[in-house]
Formats: C-alpha cells, structure tokens, sequence
C-alpha cells in the first residue's frame, strides 16, 4: 500500500481492508515540505480527534505570542506532543512495545510494516501541526480507515 502524504487532497481518506494476521507493508511518499507521521489508532475517530484538537488548545493557552514567535512556537508543539504521547485515551496500535508510530521528512519516502492480528476497524493518522493555521494534519483530512477482517 502506498500513502502518499499531504492533506492537500480534499475527501481523500484511503480505506484499506486486509485479513487478520496479514503482514502489511506501507510506503510512505512525503511529496510535502513538512515532516508526516503514520499513527495508528483503535477506537473512535472522532473522540481522538477531539482529545487531539483540546492537548493543542491547553498547550497554546499556555505559550502566549506562539503564533509569532519561532521559540514560543516550538514551546507550544513540544508541551503539545508531550500531552499527546502520554495521554491513556491517545493509546496506538501495538504500544507501549512495538508503536505502528512512523514519521517521514519532506522529500523522502520511508517503507514500514506492520501486522494487526485482532479484527476490527482501525484508523491511521498524522497528528503533526501546520504552524500557519495551527491545525493538526487530521484536523485537515490527513488520515484513512483500515478494516481487518477475521
């Protein structure tokens, strides 16, 4: 499967469906000029995204001037990302000992895999932030469903 990277695609959310127990194995084209990441979640989209929309709003009160000063924006991603990678309700696929958690840089391409053995309806997601609206990635369309079937 290959996931080319970039939210710049409106209604572009790929829905992929494989067996339990079948190795996937991923390209990650990053066509953009930010960094990506490939995250993989159980449970709901929705709720996820909100706890994501909320870990960025609690860190932005707390880092005034975020939005013009370089430092004070990298504050703000880095209090964010630590609510983030800690929160229980936040938990991936395969954590704490094996994370499906895979970041890609602007022009590169990286090749992962994974197996998901429990059936079920997943989603992946990039929960990097766009510093010019200060939204994250899914918050802008960048994520897709996987459906493993029994």
């Amino acid at each position: 499967m290959t996931f080319d990277v970039g939210y710049d695609r409106s209604n572009y959310n790929p829905q992929w469906e494989v067996k339990a127990g079948q190795l996937i194995v991923v390209t990650m084209n990053n066509s953009g000029t930010m960094a990506h990441e490939f995250l993989l979640f159980s449970g709901d989209r929705g709720t996820i995204l909100a706890t994501v929309r909320y870990a960025l709003a609690l860190a932005e009160s707390h880092n005034p001037g975020y939005q013009n000063d370089e430092a004070i924006g990298n504050a703000t991603v880095d209090e964010y990302t630590g609510y983030h990678d800690s929160w229980a309700n936040l938990s991936r696929v395969g954590c704490p000992d094996s994370c499906v958690d895979h970041d890609v840089d602007p022009g590169n391409t990286f090749l992962f895999w994974f197996v998901v053995n429990t059936p079920g309806t997943y989603f992946f997601a990039c929960h990097q932030v766009d510093r010019t609206d200060w939204k994250v990635h899914q918050d802008k369309g960048m994520w897709g469903t996987l459906i493993v079937d029994a």
